[in-house]
């Protein structure tokens, strides 16, 4: 007589697998390089060009989503106004663009940000949309993506959508003293 083992073995066996394969350290998301300029028409190279030891990058990719992007300001501006180590910016991302387009997109954002010392601190992004979702390890452009960056671009932190209560706190504890 044939002897059969037992069917839970072959999920135990897969079980433990799948346990291995998810213990494997994850890649660390960096901030791919990019160069552009501010709304103030100064040039950054990002991520190393960034002020901060620290920065907190507020990643939207449609007009509609700067609700959700105003939700992070307290908490962002607060935490330059305490941190002197810690700066934060605001990244629309576009697609790559001719330089007409580019043009007209960032001079309708300086009218549209009328505080001229807000500009510094946005920066629009001109990039492969795909490349630059699949490098940050984004899933989809349909939510704001808050990402906490070192000088080096390794994500430290991340969050998407409006900000919340909790997302607040986790931000003023990852973002504390380094």
């Amino acid at each position: 007589m044939r002897q059969r083992k037992p069917w839970f073995c072959s999920l135990l066996v897969g079980c433990a697998l799948a346990s291995a394969w998810g213990a494997q350290p994850q890649k660390q998301a960096v901030f791919p390089p990019v160069t552009s300029y501010s709304l103030d028409k100064q040039k950054v190279n990002l991520p190393g060009g960034m002020e901060g030891q620290t920065d907190l990058l507020i990643v939207s990719f449609e007009p509609e989503q700067q609700k959700d992007v105003d939700s992070w300001m307290p908490a962002a501006q607060a935490l330059q106004h305490t941190n002197f180590n810690f700066r934060y910016y605001q990244l629309p991302i576009f697609g790559r663009e001719n330089f007409i387009f580019r043009w007209w997109e960032t001079s309708s954002m300086r009218s549209d940000q009328t505080d001229p010392v807000t500009w510094h601190w946005i920066v629009p992004l001109f990039v492969d949309r795909q490349k630059f979702l699949h490098d940050l390890t984004i899933p989809n452009d349909k939510q704001v993506v808050v990402l906490l960056v070192d000088r080096q671009g390794h994500v430290l932190w991340r969050a998407s959508g409006p900000m919340t209560e909790d997302k607040r706190q986790s931000l003023m504890t990852a973002a504390g003293p380094h």
